[in-house]
């Protein structure tokens, strides 16, 4: 936890503690035993805000219910706060925090409550831990006046050594450290002084002044006698930074191990970055650069997370709109009743036609959306008729070319080039039997694979099976739609791989012959499998047979990865990789 979130915390145990004043509220003073019950329910959302926990929302909530139970107004402010510091320190929803402090700010104005000075202080602290510099300084100042007059010391000290801060970071050194000397002359706890000390020291190394910044950041490892803590993350940053720059390494033996200690048990990914950092720095100085080099690694990594959830543009954009919001509340409010009676009569008026004339442009669109929908329809259906149609021809153009084949087959004497033309005449029914399912279904742009792939073997089957007796088939194809793109080459391979195993798995004396294909979807691709228990193949496959080259540049259309193996049969294997599903 850096020095800047500490300040949260010690702004937030400032407000559970109950050290503010209701000055000129008008509702009447709390009694002791309410104030008592407050207390305790912020105290237990502050502890789970410092552990990070969402159960802070549990104890918010009934904290809230308590002071509008018992209208507390006061109390309604502290628990804006606290829910304020639960977005910014749990959630990191910043936009939200910004909302519940300026929300305080107005129940503050609203019922004169002197509470005002430490909702700035909180939107400093918000617009700090973003980097916003300029605004987390105009909210110090706007503190640091009520503070003084309200004899906050507390938090006059944390808003003074958070201006340094920032004017440290911004280089003015000067102004800095009057802000820096100006809060150690108030009387403040070990922890506030620790947290001076390291600004000062801070400062000191931007200035390069290492030996005067180890004089102020030697402090920051003393263990306060109250709460036995030492310094934090930051802090051993801080002087583990000026050590290696002045060159000093007397003590690290014990500061290294502690530095070490708290970056493990450090929850926010900047501070451990910082501290991870100056560690590395050290370890380089000393000679030790493997470790150096391990460490700048994960410094690595854990600065690309840090940078992922930068902020600021939310922060800022929410404070914006809180601005414009008051200044037309307020423009709002010094207009007189009848400009403000003229204002809502005239948007009236025009609310009433603008809605009339909505109402008109709504129906007079849907009639003519309807208009639009119907001739599409109607369209559709032209084209759907048009398209059956086509296909229809196409299938009767294939059925000719498939009728001429056979004429021409039967002609022939010479039994292989018979053989060819019946082979060429299969490939044609494979997509006559395409077009053909296309008009006799209303399904015009897709094939359903089941059927047409159980029907596709059947028919070669039928055709070609009369010399292989007690042939047995087994077809388990998963039932889905492909466009005629996709269908069309596949039923082409499909024709082939059951065409040569009738032609070549089969001889004579084969008991028992049976083909097997399967059709399923594997992962995000399909798995073609066709399989027989024949005589399988003796040599290597022929790559110049027609047979071969056409599976093959068929597969390579579907980015099809084949696979072909001889185990007590011939078993083919294809993944189909691009295909077009129809739904």
């Amino acid at each position: 936890m850096n020095c800047f979130l500490n300040t949260v915390f010690a702004l937030l145990l400032l407000s559970l503690c109950g050290q503010h004043a209701t000055a000129q509220s008008i509702q009447k003073p709390a009694s002791e035993w309410q104030e008592e019950q407050l207390k305790l329910l912020l105290d237990k959302a502050f502890h789970y805000i410092e552990n990070d926990s969402d159960s802070a929302t549990i104890f918010i909530n009934q904290a809230s219910e308590f002071s509008k139970k018992n209208r507390l107004k006061l109390g309604e402010v502290k628990v804006l706060e606290a829910e304020g510091n639960y977005y910014g320190l749990v959630k990191n929803d910043y936009n939200k925090a910004t909302e519940c402090f300026h929300k305080g700010v107005t129940l503050c104005e609203k019922h004169q409550l002197n509470y005002t000075k430490n909702l700035y202080h909180s939107l400093g602290v918000l617009f700090h831990v973003t980097d916003n510099y300029e605004k987390a300084k105009s909210y110090y100042l706007k503190a640091v006046p009520l503070e003084r007059k309200e004899k906050d010391t507390l938090l006059l000290v944390r808003s003074l050594i958070n201006l340094g801060s920032i004017c440290s970071t911004n280089g003015d050194y000067r102004k800095a450290e009057q802000y820096f000397l100006e809060s150690l002359s108030y009387p403040s706890n070990f922890e506030a002084r620790r947290t001076t000390f390291a600004n000062l020291g801070n400062m000191k190394i931007r200035e390069k002044k290492f030996t005067e910044a180890l004089l102020y950041l030697n402090r920051v490892v003393q263990i306060d006698p109250k709460t036995q803590l030492g310094g934090d993350a930051i802090e051993y940053s801080f002087l583990l930074d000026a050590k290696t720059a002045a060159r000093d390494f007397t003590g690290l033996d014990t500061i290294l191990p502690r530095a070490n200690e708290l970056y493990r048990e450090c929850p926010d990914l900047r501070d451990k970055s910082i501290l991870l950092k100056s560690i590395g720095n050290s370890y380089q100085s000393m000679g030790n650069f493997k470790k150096a080099a391990e460490l700048k690694d994960e410094y690595l990594t854990i600065y690309d997370s840090l940078k992922s959830k930068q902020r600021d543009e939310v922060v800022y954009e929410m404070e914006t709109k809180y601005q414009t919001q008051k200044k037309e509340e307020e423009i709002v409010k010094q207009q007189k009743e009848k400009n403000r009676l003229r204002l809502f009569f005239i948007i009236s008026c025009f609310t009433i036609a603008l809605l009339c004339f909505l109402v008109y442009q709504f129906f007079t669109q849907k009639n003519k959306l309807n208009k639009q929908k119907q001739l599409l329809e109607i369209a559709v259906d032209e084209k759907n008729i048009l398209l059956k149609e086509t296909h229809h021809r196409v299938k009767n153009s294939f059925q000719i070319v498939s009728s001429l084949l056979y004429l021409q087959s039967e002609n022939m004497k010479d039994k292989e080039a018979a053989l060819a033309v019946k082979e060429a005449q299969n490939r044609v029914k494979s997509m006559v039997l395409i077009h053909q399912k296309l008009y006799s279904k209303d399904q015009l742009i897709g094939i359903e694979t089941k059927e047409y792939i159980e029907d596709l073997v059947n028919d070669i089957i039928e055709n070609q099976t009369g010399t292989i007796p007690n042939l047995t088939t087994h077809i388990d194809v998963e039932s889905t739609v492909f466009s005629i793109d996709s269908i069309t080459p596949l039923g082409l391979i499909i024709n082939e791989l059951i065409t040569n195993c009738i032609k070549h798995a089969f001889p004579v004396g084969v008991k028992n012959p049976k083909i097997a294909l399967e059709f399923k979807k594997q992962g995000d691709n399909y798995l073609l499998k066709v399989n027989d228990n024949g005589i399988g193949f003796s040599n290597e496959i022929n790559e110049n047979s027609f047979g071969i080259k056409l599976i093959r540049a068929l597969a390579k259309k579907l980015k099809g990865k084949i696979a072909l193996e001889n185990n007590g049969g011939t078993h083919f294997a294809m993944e189909i990789v691009k295909f077009e599903q129809m739904s």
